[in-house]
């Protein structure tokens, strides 16, 4: 009888490759990093441990666009990965490649940089019709919406503005990802809000908060594209006109409410200001709230006219004794 013996290797142990990489630390293994424009696109590639995460930055007219991916697991120590972008309206774009967490010192493994020539007006040569090439063809316009949701916010409450833009192509189709959309937001008194973002699908979206009441005018821009939309703050507070108890030097705020019902957070803060006739101010502080009410000890000024106080954007004005 004849037996037959097979060498059997526990499921359990790993590759010997996935060991090998395993047992190589990120800080020895060797990592690039080139970035450079390939024709329309911008070309990133990048090599070095698995899970390494790189980042590129270029700088537009509306802003940053960032680009961010982690190296995929390889069969060795050494991953690479190559990832292409249409060439976006920028002058100069940086790349970072920074080690897996947990890797240790050094964590920035490698660095590029690409300086984006400026694009050059086309040039035509009179040629007999036959030969005439065709134009270059122009960027698509696009066409688009602006929304704010809701048209108005209580201040206090914590309500911020839901801002959608939603870009097309004259065909229909979604704009680009990564179109840049420059949103601002501007309000009473100087008041102004601004933040871009990159389309994805066609969309691009914002929450603000503003913290002045009053009326805002939105518009946003993408290229020749622009939209303006019209929105509102008013002051949470119930009766929109603070409370106030003043009686020698003591000087009470409150309780104040919310049109919810509810009282401010404890620590909600309240500024009191003291002026003159001209408007001048003379003497400022600010007290907090707790459990909807707060408290103070005013000074014994000279010249001083009017108390003015002022809480989540509702004010009052009171005759100085």
């Amino acid at each position: 009888m004849a037996l037959a013996f097979v060498a059997c290797r526990p499921a359990s142990d790993p590759p010997a490759s996935a060991a090998q990489a395993a047992s190589v630390p990120a800080s020895l293994v060797p990592a690039s990093l080139t970035l450079r424009a390939d024709g329309a696109a911008v070309q990133l590639r990048a090599s070095g441990p698995a899970g390494a995460r790189w980042q590129v930055v270029c700088d537009t007219f509306a802003g940053p666009l960032v680009w961010e991916g982690t190296l995929p697991p390889a069969s060795g120590p050494e991953a690479a990965a190559v990832t292409r972008w249409p060439r976006p309206d920028a002058r100069r774009c940086e790349a970072t490649l920074r080690a897996p967490p947990g890797a240790g010192d050094p964590t920035t493994l490698a660095r590029a940089a690409l300086t984006l020539p400026a694009s050059r007006p086309a040039t035509t040569t009179a040629t007999s019709p036959a030969n005439t090439p065709a134009p270059a063809a122009a960027p698509a316009p696009l066409t688009g919406r602006l929304s704010v949701t809701p048209a108005t916010v209580r201040l206090g409450l914590r309500e911020p503005w839901a801002v959608q833009v939603t870009l097309r192509r004259a065909d229909g189709t979604p704009a680009p990802d990564g179109t840049p959309v420059l949103l601002s937001a501007d309000g009473p008194g100087g008041a102004r809000l601004s933040a871009t973002r990159v389309t994805v699908n066609g969309e691009a979206s914002w929450q603000l908060t503003p913290d002045v009441p009053g009326p805002y005018r939105l518009q946003a821009r993408a290229g020749r594209w622009q939209a303006t939309a019209d929105a509102t703050v008013r002051p949470a507070l119930l009766g929109r006109r603070p409370p106030v108890l003043w009686a020698g030097p003591d000087l009470q705020v409150g309780p104040l409410r919310w049109t919810t019902g509810a009282y401010p957070d404890d620590g909600t803060p309240v500024t009191l200001q003291a002026l003159n006739r001209s408007g001048r101010v003379l003497w400022t502080a600010q007290v907090t709230t707790a459990q909807g009410v707060a408290r103070a000890r005013v000074p014994t000024l000279t010249g001083a006219v009017t108390l003015r106080l002022s809480v989540a954007g509702a004010e009052e004005r009171l005759p100085w004794p």
